[in-house]
């Protein structure tokens, strides 16, 4: 009977052991793994956001080579572009008035 008893004993003892054992590596593994969650989730939302302005880079490339195009075949935009920019002809007379309340600068 006290065999059977000290059996019983350290059989609960050993699983015991084997459970706190599981919990500790459970446990270790969580404390291990947390930081690279969060280091994965913060990547994620960053590659986003790079993924964002790639895109509108592209966007605002494909309109710069739109331009590039217009120049080379449309008068109309060049000359557009040179009036915005106080480009005149050859001869011609460009008032410019300052301080009223037309002024576009």
């Amino acid at each position: 009977m006290r065999q059977e008893k000290k059996q019983q004993t350290q059989n609960g003892l050993f699983w015991f052991f084997v459970y706190l054992v599981c919990c500790t590596i459970v446990l270790g593994a969580c404390f291990v793994a947390w930081p690279e969650l969060v280091r994965h989730r913060a990547l994620s939302r960053q590659d986003a956001e790079l993924a964002r302005l790639i895109e509108e880079k592209k966007r605002e490339i494909a309109h710069l080579k739109d331009c590039q195009q217009r120049f080379k075949a449309d008068a109309e935009f060049v000359e557009t572009i040179a009036r915005q920019n106080r480009r005149v002809f050859p001869g011609e007379f460009v008032f410019i008035f300052e301080g009223g309340e037309g002024d576009e600068r």
